[in-house]
């Protein structure tokens, strides 16, 4: 009877064992898992969004939205190897946001979920990022990029659904902090694109709208005489 029991404990230990290594094993030859309690303390927390900025200086950080947008933590993530915590500044953001896009170099575009508007978050100092106010971005819409500096918004009454005829904003961000409408186009029953060179033909109550990106048209070009050379 007691070698009965001591067979029945040895299997159940190793069960046990074979339970805990197959819990902790979180890499193969190719693929390694890091677990959040294997990263920094802020990585524990409940993020929200995050959003992926390669600095001037060679480094990647990684930013995560937390606290109902209140708070943006950082981490150095430049070596996967060896991630680490660099800090968390707080906002003072009216609602929980998206990131949507970068804008210009050091700076990324923002939604706020309640379909409120828009913000931009500057990184020029990546450790001390600033949320920026974009009165130009208020209210209901929809934006999709244009180019790598500008924004084609459309109005939207219910931001999950387009409606009929929206107005659109050309919006240029090369300068972040200030973003200018550089259009206004009202009533756009129809929108063709020209993907070759980038042309946006925006028909609307008014007439025909172009909206051009020389850098793309100057690129399809090159590209052209390339291959008309024997």
């Amino acid at each position: 009877m007691k070698a009965i029991s001591t067979r029945f404990f040895v299997a159940v230990m190793f069960a046990a064992a074979m339970i805990v290594q197959a819990q902790a094993k979180t890499h193969s030859n190719s693929i390694i898992v890091e677990s959040p309690s294997d990263l920094p303390e802020m990585a524990q927390r409940n993020s929200e969004a995050m959003y992926l900025h390669d600095t001037n200086d060679g480094r990647t950080l990684l930013y995560l939205e937390q606290n109902e947008g209140r708070t943006l933590a950082i981490l150095d993530v430049t070596d996967p190897s060896s991630i680490r915590a660099v800090g968390q500044v707080s906002f003072d953001a009216k609602a929980p946001y998206d990131f949507v896009r970068p804008a210009g170099d050091s700076d990324a575009l923002v939604e706020y979920r309640d379909h409120s508007g828009f913000a931009v978050i500057d990184l020029k100092k990546n450790k001390h990022p600033v949320l920026v106010a974009t009165p130009e971005l208020q209210g209901p819409s929809r934006a999709e990029a244009l180019g790598r500096d500008s924004l084609l918004v459309a109005s939207a009454a219910v931001p999950s659904a387009p409606p009929a005829d929206p107005a659109y904003k050309v919006v240029d961000f090369s300068n972040p902090a200030k973003p200018s409408t550089l259009a206004n186009i009202q009533g756009v029953r129809e929108r063709l694109e020209r993907r070759e060179t980038g042309t946006l033909f925006l028909l609307g109550s008014n007439g025909l709208t172009v909206v051009r990106r020389p850098r793309v048209e100057e690129d399809y070009r090159v590209q052209q005489a390339q291959q008309m050379q024997p």
